[in-house]
């Protein structure tokens, strides 16, 4: 049984506290905003806490689980709302001067001379394996022993719930939006691309450019397949350098996303184990209390 919180629920907690209390000051205790995030940080803190007390019942630690990846989706889905409530703007213009600065160009615009259907659909087809790697893997562990789920599930959620802080410092709606006249040439291809930009369309919180989590995330799930899970991270390297590539060959990000993800998980990988090494130690010592 364990007493006390994981590391993800505590950071996605702090995320999630901080948030709500930025919107009752910024857009009033009545805005709609502030009484969705107050309602479901409420509804967090309240199902964590009552699955902590199951936590002997069978099979209630991966609801558990699952419950931050319920709560992740929607803090993703939510940055669409939240960010216009607390009066912050689009900050594309500031991510478009640092690739100038770095390259002269965005990447982004300098790609589209390979702008063809087949190679198109390549990176479509890539970029959507992204959301194949993350749920499959979440659904490999999270169905299987608790020593096997809970490692992926810490490790993976953590992550979001730093990478997520990103699309409030620095929102931005991406190159096409903010900066069409770069782009002669559209976007086309085949069954891929059509269901890739559906998926986009329809999954998008506005927002979600910095850091890119289709490189973040891609690059933890990684990490942990490379200790976890070695034959996996084998079969997936190559496919991730094709996810990271396609955020930029699609348009859908700054070449500085991608580089702020690479710094973001650098730090990451720095502080995760010092972190849960921590979280170990006071769960421990608050065990002992107990006991």
């Amino acid at each position: 049984m364990r007493r006390g919180p994981y590391l993800h629920e505590v950071l996605l907690g702090l995320f999630g506290v901080t948030l709500t209390l930025s919107l009752l000051f910024v857009a009033g205790p009545t805005a709609p905003e502030s009484l969705q995030s107050l309602a479901a940080i409420t509804a967090f803190v309240a199902g964590v806490g009552l699955m902590a007390r199951r936590d002997g019942e069978a099979h209630v630690f991966r609801l558990r689980l699952l419950f931050a990846y319920a709560a992740t989706f929607f803090l993703y889905a939510f940055v669409a709302k939240a960010v216009p409530a607390l009066g912050l703007v689009p900050r594309d213009a500031v991510l478009l001067a640092a690739d100038l600065w770095l390259f002269g160009t965005t990447p982004a615009a300098w790609l589209q001379r390979w702008s063809v259907p087949w190679v198109n659909e390549v990176f479509s087809a890539s970029y959507l394996a992204f959301h194949a790697y993350l749920h499959l893997a979440m659904a490999w562990a999270v169905l299987g022993p608790r020593a096997r789920a809970e490692p992926f599930f810490v490790q993976v959620f953590s992550a979001y719930a730093l990478g997520l802080v990103g699309y409030y410092v620095m929102p931005a709606v991406g190159p096409t939006v903010a900066a069409p006249e770069l782009f002669t040439t559209p976007v086309e291809g085949g069954l891929f691309t059509r269901l890739n930009a559906a998926v986009v369309a329809q999954g998008s919180s506005t927002y979600d450019l910095f850091p890119s989590l289709h490189t973040y995330i891609t690059l933890v799930l990684l990490r942990h397949d490379r200790v976890h899970h070695p034959r996996r991270f084998r079969l997936m390297a190559p496919v991730a350098v094709a996810i990271i590539a396609s955020t930029l060959m699609l348009r859908y990000h700054y070449a500085v996303d991608v580089l702020a993800a690479f710094v973001g998980f650098a730090l990451f990988s720095a502080l995760f184990p010092w972190a849960t090494r921590f979280e170990r130690e006071a769960r421990s010592v608050t065990t002992e209390g107990v006991v």
